[in-house]
């Protein structure tokens, strides 16, 4: 326990002080008024004269003004109880991560070992969560983006809760099409407000834009202009033969490199 203003405590000797430096407090006794007064003086042979006494209180009183009193003072002085130390660990980075909702996401050829496939969406929700686990330091937030795009948990550094919001999402819930322009401006917009030495920007995605109303590469030139860095990884199969489950590498590549970032490639790795 410690005290937080333990100057009041002077004040203990506030009391004796007046008790000791001051007069009694004397308080008037109790007469009765007779109309036989002065036969009662001549009987006596007394004189009449003004009294008054001082009260006097038990030991039982006394303790407990003096352990009032000292409660009191003790108060004053603001006792509080000290935890242990908490060390908070300041972000180094802000890490704004963007992910692909599209329907494309639906389909179940990512690769997962011994000839197992998962949907791009499983194996994204996995890749996440590791992710996430090693975010020591960092400040997560999280956009994800469809037909359109948008911010679903703001910056924090609650990887767990940041973990959680991503495996409560489900695909097509922004929309069945693909806007990896507009991901990256509202990203962009996202940093407005953040301080971190270091700005970056992680754009998951497994296929080509489709919806956006500001391209791709105009969105990364802004980007650059920002200090934004972009990482941008693609979920789908670069070689696929479906032209809407097909990731657009060459974009996604100008788009990091642009940034100062690169492309990561998790689909040829997982084969």
């Amino acid at each position: 326990m410690t005290l937080l203003s333990p100057w009041w405590l002077l004040l203990a000797f506030l009391a004796p002080m007046i008790y000791f430096g001051l007069p009694a407090f004397r308080q008037s006794d109790i007469a009765v008024r007779a109309s036989f007064f002065e036969k009662i003086i001549r009987t006596t042979s007394k004189q009449a004269q003004k009294r008054s006494i001082v009260p006097h209180s038990n030991r039982v009183q006394k303790l407990s003004l003096v352990l009032a009193w000292l409660v009191l003072v003790l108060c004053t002085a603001q006792p509080v109880m000290l935890g242990n130390k908490v060390v908070e660990q300041k972000s180094g980075r802000d890490l704004m991560v963007a992910l692909d909702l599209s329907k494309s996401m639906n389909k179940r050829d990512f690769p997962v070992g011994n000839g197992a496939t998962s949907t791009r969406w499983q194996a994204l929700q996995d890749l996440m969560k590791q992710f996430a686990s090693k975010r020591e330091g960092d400040r997560l937030g999280l956009i994800v983006f469809g037909s359109g795009a948008y911010l679903q948990v703001p910056f924090t550094n609650q990887a767990k809760t940041w973990t959680q919001m991503i495996q409560s999402l489900s695909t097509e819930i922004a929309g069945p099409a693909t806007a990896i322009g507009d991901a990256i401006g509202l990203s962009i917009r996202a940093f407005d407000g953040s301080e971190a030495p270091q700005k970056v920007l992680i754009l998951v995605t497994d296929g080509n834009d489709t919806s956006s109303q500001l391209p791709p590469i105009e969105a990364a030139k802004v980007a650059k202009t920002r200090k934004v860095k972009i990482y941008t990884i693609a979920m789908g199969n670069p070689s696929t033969q479906d032209e809407n489950a097909k990731v657009d590498v060459a974009t996604l590549q100008k788009v990091s490199r642009m940034t100062g970032g690169k492309v990561i490639l998790p689909w040829i790795k997982a084969r």
